[in-house]
């Protein structure tokens, strides 16, 4: 489990990979479109999911958090990754968790393969999930495999300085 200084770190540099990635809200604009939860019939908050992972994260899974909707994003599904492997800029890995990625519905459905179980408790995601909204964040448009490889290049590039 990534200690608490780990897991900023790791929420400011996905922050970083995620505005990169994004086509999202203008990081000026006075106020963000506010996205409403929907009901989705395929995503519902607590399901686990087995997804096309990274050569050696097989064991890595995502987590349904929330599923909402704006008229500029369209569906946004957030979910936790668990169970990944980062490599820092020393070359170190370690394995590490996200506790909020925000996804657009495409990028989940080229992602997942499998439905593993529904828990009944959500995982605790409102700190980076209000850090996104304060940012008017954007959302990740590629697949989960494809955000967390641009996640640890970021953190390569820039963790260490």
């Amino acid at each position: 489990m990534a200690s608490s200084t780990h897991r900023r770190d790791l929420t400011v540099l996905l922050l970083l990979a995620v505005i990169t990635l994004s086509q999202g809200f203008a990081a000026d604009a006075p106020k963000c479109a506010q996205p409403k939860v929907v009901a989705d019939p395929t995503y519902k908050p607590g399901q686990v999911w087995s997804y096309k992972t990274r050569p050696g994260d097989e064991e890595s899974t995502i987590t349904i958090l929330r599923v909402e909707s704006t008229p500029k994003l369209g569906i946004i599904v957030h979910v936790k990754i668990e169970g990944f492997k980062l490599e820092n800029c020393t070359g170190a890995k370690g394995s590490s968790v996200m506790d909020h990625a925000p996804f657009t519905k495409a990028a989940i459905n080229k992602s997942v393969v499998k439905l593993l179980r529904t828990e009944k408790d959500i995982p605790d995601f409102e700190e980076g999930y209000k850090d996104w909204l304060s940012h008017c964040g954007g959302l990740y448009q590629g697949s989960v495999a494809e955000a967390l490889t641009a996640t640890n290049k970021t953190m390569k590039d820039h963790g260490c300085k």
